[in-house]
This record gives structure tokens, sequence and C-alpha cells, in this order.
């Protein structure tokens, strides 16, 4: 008898204050978000305090604490029995570099690989939540208000259907204050009518005329209570739906096209994290002159990573070769100054490949030696390959 393997895919929301949950397996017919009290929508999984502050300041203490916090959330999966895989997709309001190599270190810890942890902001789990939304909903543009500490900010999705793979982009478009500064003092009833009618405008600046298939309220602060005029204009001839979970969710659908258990079709993400280039080196492979491809453009910069080994042959440096997603080509030459002096092929180097900004790609070279007979030196370099806007194409630069 062949056993079904348990494949679970994970989204994490991780916010300084609270967290959330979400996970899928072949079991369940649509992701499920944990509630910390069984039979109730409590989804708020409490982030300890120190977490955030320690991570940005004391990083393996900060990775330490996070495998912790992991540790606890997996422990409320025991509803979707014992994993044979896990792959998990954590959203954050910003991701950084920082926050992102200590993602990957906690999973680490817990046994899940690096190539199994993926990072987003709450910008792209809103496109993997609507790609995994009935069409109708989406037809048109999409409207998102997210509401955090009385501070309401409005996004829009659109999709350019013109381009293969169509292109989908979330772009900021307005913002409102709706705390105690801005209330100014007014007496409760007062201040309820000025939050929607501030409310109100917001809205109305951003739709103009356009047609907005649906609409999306992200935040505890979104209350029907105050909401009266307001939210008459966005029902009318849309949908509108208010929840607290929008992140978690869609992080998770984000793992399930990862681990291939759906599919959302012909459609990319144009985030403003997304790099631009296909990084990679030209190489002989078994014989062969040939591109090896290390980094692919389309790829949010904190997840564009790469490394490999290989043996110096007649050159005592580094060449890597970009093209953009417009197709202009470039070539980048790092010097290895003090690199020592062997017989060609006996220099076995480790190089490293990590982006640190959407057009800032960090390059770390690593002396191997080879065997006994050429020790390791021990040299590193390191350099930093900055990308323009625009490029002239076959254009090359030394760093």
């Amino acid at each position: 008898m062949i056993s079904e393997i348990n494949e679970l895919a994970l989204g994490i929301d991780l916010g300084p204050v609270n967290s959330q949950l979400t996970f899928y397996n072949r079991q369940n017919s649509a992701p499920r978000t944990v509630s910390v009290v069984p039979g109730e929508e409590n989804y708020q999984i409490t982030t300890p305090a120190e977490l955030f502050p320690t991570m940005e300041q004391h990083f393996e203490e900060g990775v330490a604490l996070l495998a912790d916090f992991f540790g606890q959330c997996l422990e409320l999966l025991a509803t979707a029995g014992k994993p044979d895989s896990i792959l998990a997709v954590v959203t954050m309001k910003k991701m950084n570099g920082t926050w992102a190599d200590g993602i990957r270190a906690a999973f680490e810890r817990l046994g899940i690989p690096r190539d199994h942890v993926f990072l987003q902001d709450y910008r792209e789990s809103f496109y993997w939540y609507m790609m995994n939304q009935r069409k109708d909903l989406w037809t048109y543009q999409v409207a998102l208000f997210s509401c955090e500490k009385g501070k309401v900010t409005a996004f829009e999705l659109s999709v350019d259907r013109k381009t293969r793979p169509a292109l989908v982009s979330i772009d900021e478009k307005g913002m409102v204050y709706l705390d105690e500064m801005a209330r100014e003092g007014r007496p409760e009833k007062l201040w309820l009518e000025v939050k929607d009618e501030k409310f109100l405008e917001l809205a109305k600046k951003m739709f103009g005329k356009r047609t907005f298939s649906s609409v999306y309220l992200v935040g505890e602060e979104f209350d029907k209570s105050w909401m009266g005029n307001s939210l008459a204009f966005l029902c009318n001839r849309r949908k509108v739906f208010m929840g607290q979970n929008l992140y978690t969710k869609g992080a998770c659908y984000a793992a399930m096209e990862y681990a291939r258990m759906s599919r959302v079709g012909d459609y990319l993400y144009a985030g403003p994290d997304m790099i631009e280039q296909n990084m990679g080196m030209q190489m002989i492979i078994r014989g062969h002159r040939e591109f090896y491809p290390m980094i692919s453009a389309g790829v949010n910069w904190y997840m564009a990573r790469a490394e490999c080994e290989f043996v110096l042959d007649d050159t005592s440096e580094v060449i890597l070769y970009s093209k953009s997603m417009e197709g202009e080509e470039l070539s980048h030459t790092v010097r290895l100054p003090g690199l020592p002096d062997r017989p060609n092929r006996a220099t076995r180097l480790h190089l490293s490949l990590s982006f640190i900004g959407k057009r800032k790609c960090r390059v770390r070279v690593t002396d191997l030696g080879l065997g006994s007979l050429y020790p390791s030196s021990g040299k590193r370099w390191e350099a930093v390959i900055t990308f323009a806007a625009e490029k002239m194409p076959g254009k090359e630069s030394e760093v």
C-alpha cells in the first residue's frame, strides 16, 4: 500500500504585534487560517514583543527567537497531521535583506531547507490572493484599502493583458489619516461623520470615472458604524469585502503555487522589489562551453541568491554576464588582486551572488585552493554591481 505524501503549504503573516498562519494540504479544499481558539475566528497569534527590535539589532539572537516563534506556530498545525514536506511563504508589510536572511536561517534551524522558504511583502500577498479569486472580481481594477494605526492607504491592482505573460501591478494611490491627531478634538458623533467623509473623499479621488470590479478593506479599524456614505459609494456596482486574514491567505496561495499544488496561469507580478536582470557565467561544463545561469529576472531582490564553485582556466578574474528583461546585455569583470600564483587550473573559487537592493548585486569570491597541493590562501574579494535604470546593449563594466 502506498500512503499519500502529506505536503504542507504555509502562509505566515509576520507582524510586530500579531502574526497569522494559514495552511493547505491536499486533504483540504482551500487554505485554512489557524484560529488560536478552536471554533472561533481568532486568527491573531501574539508575536514576541522583543522579536522585531532584536532581529534588527542582534541578528543571531533574533534568528533564535524567530526559530522558537515559528516552532510554536507549527505546533498549532496538529490537525493537519505530521507533514512530510513543508513549503513556507512569509509575508511582511515591508521585507528587507536582514529579515530575508533571518527568516530563512530560522526555518533552517527547524529542519526546513532554505529553498523551501519564500518571502514577499503585503502587496505581493494581495496579488496572490486576487489571482486565486473568481476572475469577475478582477476583470477591471481592484481597490485595496489598508488601515493601520489610523492611517488608511489606498492601493490599486491592475492587469496589463497586452503582454505575455500579463503583467499585474499594485500601486499606491493615496492615503488619509483618521487618527486622534486628525480628530482635532471633535466630539464623537461629529468625528464619525468627518471620518466617513474623509475616507469617501479618498475613494472618490482614487476611482475617478474608472471601473473597479471589487474593493477590499483590511484592518480592524474599518467599521460599518462610521462607514455610512463611504461604504454606500464603495458598494455601488462593486463587490466589497472586509477581512483580517487576506495577507496570510495570499502567502499560502503563493506557497501552493511554488509547491505546484495550484497554478494561476500566465500572469507575472511586476512589483517594486522585482529585479530585472538575469545573471550568470560562461563555463566549460563536461567539455562544452556554455552559459551557466545563476539568478533569474522576475524575483524579488531579497530572494535573489546564488552560489557555485569552479576552477579558473587561464585567467585571474571573474566575468559575470547580465541580461535585462528588455534584452540589454552587460559583462561585469571582477578583479582578484593578490590571487596566489599557481599553475593553470589549480585554483578553485567559491562565488556568491546576492542582491542587496533592486539594482545592486553583491559579489563575493573566496579562494578555496585545490586539495593539499595548493591549499586555500583564505583570500576573499567583494564587489558590488550597480545596475542603472537604462543600459546600452553590449556595454562592459568593471567592479
